[in-house]
């Protein structure tokens, strides 16, 4: 059965596929520049999905599939590479959606990183955000920062994942990389665990939650740099939805804390590029500054964006300013350039 996954894997990937969904009795669907395609020639039948489960699976894995009804790990699979399953019920019948992961780690100045950002992670402690949508290449950007690290610095690395995409091999760095749900329950049991095994920094695949948040602030006051994943939006955003999830009573103490302990926000987008060749990433970044600093502190968001755009020395980025200049060489066309702006008078149209 392994060998009829690495056929519709082989199928799909050799396309430029980035996800892959697996239903029974159903035509194979997957994802291809962001939009879902159908692959009529392959149906699965419930019974092969089981297999390929079992064959993929670890028992722990199948142990908590069995009573939490779905399950997230990766394995190498032959010919393929690594895919991330997760499987689920669908109609009382089980279904798997893959992502391929792309193994190969990028160089910061392949993301056309400025120096500002190694800057930010030669330092000893502080929590760095990177955020995409779903799907938009967080994980691959986590990786990245990682990689820098692992070929410069002598740190101590523990990770939280749900799961363990990217496998490390210790360089200058030396990692710990535990999954969830095989090797610790959650994002916050992780990071309580964290300080049990002395890190230089920590890493979490997800600081959405309350607890989860507060926790990684407690280890940046210890002394720690926390590399923390949450959903997209521009860098205000994402602030704005950190904070203001809060009760009011807890915000402005929440804030405050932020301010003094966040180093710096990565977030991105994929978008389509005008010759359907396949998307192009963009990125909005915040460097906190000494000013940035007292705006998140005195909330004084009105004054973000702007000195966000002001700050491309410090190796900030915006949305706005890349998409306006990929309109310009025509990378993108002006209707797409629009429906990403945030600004969308930036966009000539």
């Amino acid at each position: 059965m392994m060998s009829e996954l690495m056929k519709v894997c082989q199928l799909v990937k050799v396309k430029g596929a980035s996800d892959l969904h697996l239903f029974p009795d159903q035509p194979v669907f997957y994802r291809l520049h962001g939009q879902i395609e159908k692959l009529d020639t392959v149906v699965l039948s419930e019974d092969q999905i089981k297999k390929i489960i079992l064959e993929t699976s670890t028992p722990k894995a199948r142990e908590i599939l069995g009573k939490q009804r779905q399950v997230t790990y990766a394995e190498d699979v032959p010919t393929v590479g690594r895919l991330r399953f997760s499987v689920f019920l669908d109609k009382g019948k089980f279904a798997i959606a893959l992502r391929f992961i792309n193994e190969r780690f990028y160089e910061l100045d392949e993301l056309g990183f400025a120096e500002g950002i190694r800057r930010t992670l030669s330092q000893p402690s502080g929590l760095v955000i990177v955020a995409s949508p779903s799907g938009e290449g967080k994980t691959t950007t986590v990786a990245a920062l990682l990689n820098f690290i692992n070929r410069h610095f002598e740190k101590s690395i523990f990770t939280i994942e749900n799961p363990v995409e990217y496998v490390f091999k210790d360089d200058k760095a030396a990692f710990i990389q535990r999954s969830i749900p095989v090797d610790i329950s959650n994002f916050y049991n992780g990071l309580c665990e964290a300080y049990r095994v002395d890190p230089d920094i920590v890493v979490s695949d997800s600081i959405n939650y309350s607890d989860a948040m507060d926790q990684a602030l407690t280890l940046c006051e210890s002394g720690c740099m926390v590399i923390g994943s949450t959903e997209g939006g521009d860098c205000q955003q994402i602030l704005d939805r950190l904070i203001n999830c809060r009760e009011p009573g807890n915000r402005e103490a929440l804030r405050a804390r932020i301010a003094a302990q966040l180093k710096m926000i990565i977030s991105q987008r994929l978008i389509p590029r005008d010759d359907k060749t396949g998307r192009i990433a963009i990125f909005d970044i915040m460097i906190n500054t000494p000013q940035m600093k007292a705006l998140v502190r005195n909330n004084n968001m009105s004054m973000f964006r702007a000195l966000q755009g002001q700050g491309e020395i410090a190796g900030m980025k915006t949305f706005d300013s890349q998409l306006a200049h990929l309109v310009r060489k025509r990378i993108i066309t002006q209707r797409v350039g629009a429906e990403f702006a945030i600004d969308k008078s930036r966009i000539n149209t």
